[in-house]
C-alpha cells in the first residue's frame, strides 16, 4: 500500500514538472513572438553633386513703357506690335502746338542774344542786361528741350514692340494701360535676350558666384535646355523668405522662349557631402508634417524627428536628427514604437 503511494505521488510531481517546463517554453516562445525582429544599416556620409532647382518666370531682359509726361493729343503711332525697333527710332508723335510755340520764342530769344553780344563785345550795354537775355535764352532752350522730348517719343531700345495702347488723335490722360499698371502708348521689349529672378535659399549664398552656368528646362519644350549664366547677386537676404535674388541671364537668339513663361532653373553648385537614408524607411505623422525614423540602440528602437532636404534618387538628404554611424532601422520599422524592445537580425 505504502509502494503504491509512493508511486502515485512520483507520478504527480514528474506530471506537474512536465507541465511547469512547458508552460515556460510557452511564455518563452510568447515573449520571442512580440519581440520585433528588425534590419539595420549605418548612416553614412555621401558624395553628391548638389544640384538645386527653383521655378522661375521668365522676363524680358529690358522693358520700356513709353509715356510724355503730359497729358495730349497722339497725333500719330508709327509702330504696331510685332516690329522692330532701333534705339533712337520714333516711335510716335503727340501734338506739336506746344513745342511750335516754343521754337518761335526760342528763335526770338536767340537772335535777341545774338545782338547782345555783339553790342557787349564793343562795350555798348551793360554786362547785366546781356545777362538778361542769356537767362531768358536757356530757359527758352531747355522748355524746347522738354517738349521736343514729350512730344516724339524714341525707343530707348534695339528690341520689339510688345504693347499698342493709343490710337492716331487719341487723347493720352496719364492713365495707366491695360496689363501694365503704368501710363504707356506703347511698350518695347528686348527679346533676344531674357533674364530670370531666382530667389535661392540663403543657405547656398557660399555657393553661388557671378558667371555660373545655370540649365534651364520648360514644359513647352520638353528634353531642350538652355544655357544661361549668373548676372547679378543681390546684396541682401529677405527677412521673410530667407531668399536672395540671382539675375540670370539666356541667349534667345531663335526668340523661342517669350516672357511670361514659367520654367526650372538648376544651378550646379559642385560636390557636398551629407547625410542620405532611403526614402521608404520615412515615415509621416497623421495630421502634421512631422517626418521620423526609427535607430536602433542597446537593443530597442529609437523613434527620431527628421528634417529632410533635397530628393537624390531613391534616397533623401538629411539636414537635422540623425548623425553619421546612427543605426537606422530600414526593415521592421512599420510594426514598431518608440522605446520598444527588438531583434536585430542580418540579411
Amino acid at each position: 500500500m505504502k509502494k503504491k503511494n509512493f508511486m502515485a505521488i512520483m507520478l504527480l510531481i514528474s506530471v506537474t514538472f512536465l507541465v511547469s517546463c512547458s508552460n515556460h517554453k510557452k511564455e518563452s516562445d510568447a515573449t520571442m513572438q512580440q519581440t520585433p525582429n528588425v534590419v539595420t544599416a549605418p548612416i553614412e556620409f555621401t558624395n553628391i553633386e548638389r544640384m538645386i532647382k527653383y521655378p522661375v518666370s521668365i522676363l524680358a531682359y529690358k522693358e520700356n513703357h513709353l509715356a510724355p509726361a503730359t497729358a495730349g493729343r497722339v497725333e500719330k503711332i508709327l509702330v504696331d506690335v510685332g516690329d522692330r525697333v532701333r534705339a533712337g527710332q520714333v516711335v510716335a508723335q503727340l501734338d506739336r502746338t506746344n513745342y511750335q510755340q516754343a521754337y518761335i520764342q526760342y528763335q526770338k530769344i536767340r537772335l535777341d542774344l545774338m545782338r547782345m553780344d555783339s553790342l557787349l563785345k564793343v562795350g555798348a550795354i551793360a554786362p547785366q542786361q546781356y545777362d538778361q537775355v542769356k537767362m531768358q535764352y536757356d530757359i527758352a532752350k531747355t522748355n524746347l528741350e522738354f517738349l521736343e522730348d514729350n512730344t516724339t517719343l524714341k525707343s530707348p531700345i534695339n528690341g520689339e514692340v510688345t504693347g499698342k495702347y493709343l490710337n492716331d488723335g487719341e487723347i493720352f490722360t496719364m492713365s495707366p494701360a491695360a496689363g501694365v499698371g503704368k501710363p504707356a502708348i506703347v511698350s518695347i521689349m528686348q527679346l533676344d535676350r531674357l533674364k530670370l529672378l531666382v530667389g535661392v535659399s540663403s543657405k547656398y549664398l557660399p555657393n553661388i558666384k557671378r558667371g555660373m552656368k545655370v540649365d534651364v528646362t520648360s514644359e513647352i519644350y520638353p528634353g531642350k535646355i538652355f544655357s544661361g549664366s549668373i548676372d547679378k547677386i543681390y546684396p541682401i537676404v529677405d527677412n521673410m523668405s530667407k531668399t536672395f535674388t540671382v539675375e540670370v541671364i539666356i541667349n534667345n537668339e531663335g526668340r523661342i522662349l517669350r516672357p511670361g513663361i514659367f520654367a526650372t532653373a538648376s544651378i550646379d553648385i559642385g560636390k557636398d557631402q551629407v547625410l542620405v537614408i532611403p526614402s521608404f524607411v520615412i515615415q509621416k505623422q497623421s495630421g502634421t508634417n512631422e517626418r521620423f525614423v526609427f535607430i536602433y540602440k542597446d537593443g530597442k528602437a529609437i523613434r527620431k524627428i527628421i528634417e529632410v532636404g533635397d530628393v537624390l534618387d531613391d534616397k533623401v538628404e538629411i539636414v537635422s536628427g540623425l548623425n553619421q554611424g546612427d543605426e537606422l532601422i530600414v526593415e521592421g520599422q512599420m510594426v514598431i514604437k518608440d522605446g520598444q524592445a527588438v531583434n536585430r537580425i542580418s540579411r
